[in-house]
């Protein structure tokens, strides 16, 4: 068994309602295989997990894939021409109509590198990346219980006005919660108060 060193990048995507998959042509690299070399299936990923970690890495794969909850995890793998390898996989889930429709994420080759380090650098980027999510999640709430709209165009609200005031979504949205809870606390009308934060102007806004 013989290690390798690259520090390749691989995106990928799991749709849970074909088990299928799509991967990056590094994520293919990762494993040993030229792009297109083989099918990609969950199968062929947990074969080749390092014996040591292959029962931890299995049941966070099997939980993420059900509860779409967002993950990273260190393990190893052993890729078709029996090289060791060490890898980051980080991902969650994303929903349509509460049904989870794809896991999304990538796996990083960090061979060579300190375990623990990444390892923890990893798990602050996932949890503030959950907690970022969860801000825009409920953001989204107000905007469909307040001014009556779907899913989809409060998200694309959002997603305009922080486009167009050159904002972050997340800090937009954290100033959106933080602006209506003040508001409602004071018993006030909060529809002002959204227009204000996501800057509505012309008469076909929904926000007007």
């Amino acid at each position: 068994m013989t290690t390798v060193i690259t520090g390749l990048y691989g995106p990928f995507r799991y749709t849970p309602a074909t088990d299928t998959w799509w991967w990056a042509d590094d994520l293919y690299r990762i494993h040993g295989f030229e792009p297109g070399e083989i099918v990609p299936t969950t199968a062929l990923l947990v074969a080749h997990k390092h014996p040591d970690d292959a029962a931890v890495a299995s049941a966070i794969i099997r939980n993420a894939f059900t509860s779409g909850e967002p993950f990273a995890l260190w393990h190893r793998i052993l890729d078709a021409r029996r090289r060791l390898r060490q890898v980051v996989s980080v991902g969650d889930g994303h929903w349509d109509d509460g049904r989870l429709v794809e896991i999304r994420g990538y796996m990083v080759d960090v061979t060579g590198n300190k375990r623990a380090q990444t390892a923890k650098d990893i798990n602050e980027a996932v949890r503030r990346s959950a907690e970022s999510r969860a801000t825009i999640e409920q953001a989204k709430g107000i905007l469909m219980i307040t001014l009556g709209l779907d899913q989809d165009a409060a998200f694309e609200t959002l997603k305009r006005a922080s486009q167009e005031a050159n904002t972050k979504l997340r800090d937009l949205a954290d100033k959106l919660v933080l602006c209506v809870e003040e508001t409602r606390g004071r018993g006030e009308d909060p529809r002002l108060t959204i227009r204000s934060v996501l800057g509505a102007r012309e008469a076909t806004d929904p926000l007007v």
